[in-house]
This record gives C-alpha cells, structure tokens and sequence, in this order.
C-alpha cells in the first residue's frame, strides 16, 4: 500500500460536501473554543497584565518579547496546553470522521483518551520541531560568526538550507503521529516514522497540496468577506448610511469568519494525514485491527 497524494489532499473537500453540518458544527466549537482560551487569558493574566502586554507587545525589540514570556512563567505554559488540547479536540474529531465514520456522536467531538493523546502528540511535534531548529541554528550563528569573508556568506547559506531540508524531512517523517496514535490507541514514534519509510516524496506532495488548498480556502473567504462588505454597504449608503466604512466592516467580517477559515484548513490537513494514513494501513483496517 502507498500514498496517494491528489486522493489524500482531496479528503477536507469531500468531508465538507458530506457534511456541512458537521463541518459548521466544528467551527462552532472551535469559535466557542476560541472565547474559553480568551476567558482563560483574561484570568489567568488580569487586565493589568494584559495592558503590560499590549504595551509591550507593539514594541520591536525582539527583548521585550522574551521578557513577556519569562514574565508569564507557568502561567504561559498552562495557556500553551489549554491551546494544543483545545485544537486536538478538533483535530481527534477530524481524524475520527475518516477512520470511524458511523462514530458520530456529537459531530465526533469527545473529550477522553484520544483527545489527551493527541496533545501529547502535539507537544511531542513541538518538541522535536525545537530541537531539529533552534539547536542547528545556534551552531549556525556561532559557525557564522567564526568565519568571515566569502565562507561566512557560503556556510550561512549552506547552513540555513540544511536546516529547511533536516527540519522539513523530519516533519514529513513524522507526520502521520497523530492518525498512527489515534487509530492505535498508544502513542509510538518509532512506529509512526517507520510507516513513513519509502513515502516521503508522496507526502511532500501531500504536504503541498494541502497547503495549497488551505491558501485557496484562505483566500477565498477573504474575497467573500469583502462581496459582503460591499454589499453591506451599498445598501446603506442607498438609505443615508455611507458614512459606514467599507474596511471596517470588512476586517469586522474576517475576525467572524476567521473561526469557519481555521476549521476548513483544519478539516483539510488532518483529513489528509488521516486518509494518507488509512490508505497504508487499509489491509489492517480491513481486518479490524485497528478498532
């Protein structure tokens, strides 16, 4: 069994035909989501705190932003875990729509194991995406500044393309952890990378497509979000309201509709990483090994 990319990229798209309601359903959850982690924020951090970040936040030292974070302390660390469980819900009901379609209760939204497997897969990503960047670059800058010259320039260059193409191909490896975790129910990172062996350019196919449709998908709620302004307002400007500014209403339409863009592309990554793994794996899903 291999990777069929165009097949695999393609699967957001049919989920969202299938099922519009469920797909709503998602984006209601995750603009519910969205308000939690705010109130969450709001206490954790307190209005004063949030005003220190604001103000500090707009400032262009790279400093000031460390300094907000090493402020936070465990606050931030809290905040982070809420955030990646919150999008694993979403991402575990995703998943569970192509691998176990009649489980749709509750539009396949759950809170239990799978969920929390999932988060810790996102941590593991996280983790792994640190590593395979942030240490490689450090070398980098010392390495950088070590040399001067045209072999400065080179070993730059050079340098920062290694760590797109290591970074970029651990990731592809490793992205079928979250379907390989979910449809297993344990979490196996050699397992998962071993499942990737011999199917990485038929992933980064996928990888691309995926991206691709997500733009589109970006893009296109972008344009309807400036039709409807336009319409808006064109409307009220016929009754003696076109002082109403066109630009506001469309950025006041985005921030409503970002909710619905995040699900979409959402929808169209995990699906594809969910059908990418179910087409290796489709003989033992067949066989019922992997309820």
């Amino acid at each position: 069994m291999s990777v069929r990319p165009t097949d695999a990229a393609l699967e957001g798209l049919r989920t969202m035909r299938r099922k519009p309601g469920t797909v709503i359903a998602w984006a209601a959850f995750w603009l519910l989501a969205l308000l939690v982690f705010g109130l969450f924020v709001k206490v954790a951090i307190g209005p004063d705190g949030l005003h220190d970040i604001a103000a500090r936040a707009r400032s262009a030292d790279p400093r000031d932003v460390l300094n907000i974070v090493s402020s936070l302390g465990g606050v931030m660390v809290v905040l982070i875990a809420i955030a990646l469980f919150l999008g694993s819900v979403l991402s575990a009901a995703i998943i569970r729509s192509v691998l176990e379609p009649a489980n749709d209760r509750f539009f396949y939204l759950r809170f239990g194991r799978e969920e929390l497997r999932l988060l810790v897969v996102s941590l593991i990503t996280w983790g792994v995406a640190l590593s395979v960047t942030v240490i490689p670059t450090g070398v980098l800058v010392l390495g950088t500044a070590l040399l001067s010259g045209p072999a400065q320039g080179w070993f730059a260059t050079l340098g920062t393309l290694a760590i797109i193409g290591f970074s970029s191909w651990v990731a592809v490896r490793l992205s079928l952890l979250g379907p390989h975790a979910f449809s297993h129910h344990h979490i196996d990172v050699r397992a998962a990378w071993v499942q990737t062996h011999g199917q990485f350019w038929r992933l980064v196919l996928l990888w691309v497509l995926a991206v691709v449709l997500s733009l589109v998908l970006y893009f296109a709620c972008s344009r309807i979000a400036s039709a409807l302004a336009w319409l808006i307002t064109s409307a009220l400007g016929r009754n003696g309201f076109a002082g109403y500014s066109r630009q506001l209403l469309t950025a006041l339409l985005d921030v409503l509709l970002a909710p619905l863009v995040v699900t979409f592309q959402m929808v169209v990554v995990n699906a594809a990483v969910a059908v990418a793994f179910r087409q290796l794996n489709q003989d033992e899903i067949d066989a019922g090994l992997h309820d």
